[in-house]
């Protein structure tokens, strides 16, 4: 397979050169022609250009395997415009279109196994690879820490939920919550983010769904690693999290969400429903519950499940659950007044 592997970056002269150098690590499935790696600069203010550029001439000018070039979005600014400058580069010749984010690093064989899993199912429409989160890492592009050790793992409790749900979905082929971060897409489905939506991984994964014939399967790749740092916690962790739930309720709200088959139609109703109803439902069902068995007469069950979900909020598992409901609830009213943007600020250290 010849693979297209879109780099999209806006003021990213910190890490660009790590996500250069890590491309360069990487082993490629084989191809009678070159790969392209084409890095999209969406109007960086701090030379992330120009460190690409420099990258570039450095891991790839020698190569006969691998193209590799910067271009700059002119579609229009935002990481759907920027993907879309990318995709005209070069899909139209490729197999395999790769997303990949500027702040994650690959694991060796992450590209070739993504490959390998479209090539022995038909049927596969849209991939993602494994999320593994880490405390730090290495500045040239291998999967060490910062300090040259084996990366100290960063996730946290949500992030290991959200991971086993990922993969009971890929093994439906139903995947939901698509890694943006390391995404891929058969290059003939002619797949673009749609501009105007911020929530671009969703959204290609809608479209696949939308489809009404094969190939519609949509998973994860678990051999296909990428690693993220954890972005530490603090407000720029509550903002990463406020704007990706903007983002979902933005991309939600269009019109329905894309099912057929029952599976497909309860999962949808789920991730459609559950969200608007966690922050109800995390205030009104510990009351509720109490106030039914009192009414009922049993009083002491009432006082032990008040008690209960009182001691339950003290936790912190609890204390986690309702940051992430108040997020959700604030970001729903956000995105009420006002639709978040396609070009997403990202403050790096």
């Amino acid at each position: 397979m010849r693979l297209l592997v879109v780099v999209p970056c806006r003021d990213e002269a910190s890490l660009v050169g790590r996500r250069i150098a890590n491309l360069a690590l990487c082993a490629w499935p084989a191809s009678r022609e070159p790969h392209r790696v084409v890095v999209v600069d969406d109007g960086s203010r701090d030379g992330t250009g120009a460190a690409a550029a420099v990258a570039i001439a450095e891991h790839f000018a020698a190569r006969s395997d691998v193209e590799a070039r910067v271009v700059a979005n002119e579609v229009r600014p935002g990481k759907p415009g920027a993907v879309r400058a990318g995709l005209a580069q070069g899909a139209a010749e490729s197999d395999l279109v790769v997303l990949t984010d500027a702040d994650v690093v690959l694991e060796p064989h992450a590209l070739v196994e993504l490959a390998r899993a479209f090539e022995r199912d038909p049927r596969l429409a849209l991939a993602c690879g494994a999320q593994r989160f880490v405390a730090d890492l290495a500045a040239d592009g291998t999967c060490r820490a910062r300090d040259g050790g084996e990366p100290r793992d960063a996730g946290g409790t949500f992030d290991r939920w959200t991971a086993v749900v990922r993969r009971l979905e890929s093994r439906a082929g139903i995947l939901f919550s698509v890694h943006g971060q390391l995404a891929a897409w058969r290059a003939d489905l002619d797949l673009a983010p749609t501009i105007g939506v911020a929530a671009d991984d969703v959204d290609l994964r809608f479209q696949v769904k939308a489809r009404d014939h094969e190939p519609r399967r949509v998973e994860l790749v678990p051999a296909a690693r990428f690693l993220e740092v954890k972005t530490p916690a603090g407000p720029g962790r509550e903002a990463q999290a406020a704007r990706r739930a903007r983002a979902w309720f933005q991309v939600v709200r269009r019109g329905p969400i894309p099912a057929r088959g029952v599976l497909e139609t309860i999962q949808a109703w789920a991730y459609r429903a559950g969200p608007r109803a966690a922050p109800m439902a995390t205030w009104c069902a510990v009351p509720a519950m109490s106030a039914i068995l009192f009414l009922l007469g049993a009083r002491s069950l009432a006082l032990a499940s008040l008690a209960s979900g009182v001691a339950l909020a003290l936790t912190p598992l609890g204390r986690s659950w309702i940051r992430l409901v108040r997020t959700i609830a604030a970001a729903s009213r956000a995105e009420r007044r006002e639709p978040v943007p396609e070009r997403w600020e990202t403050p790096r250290a």
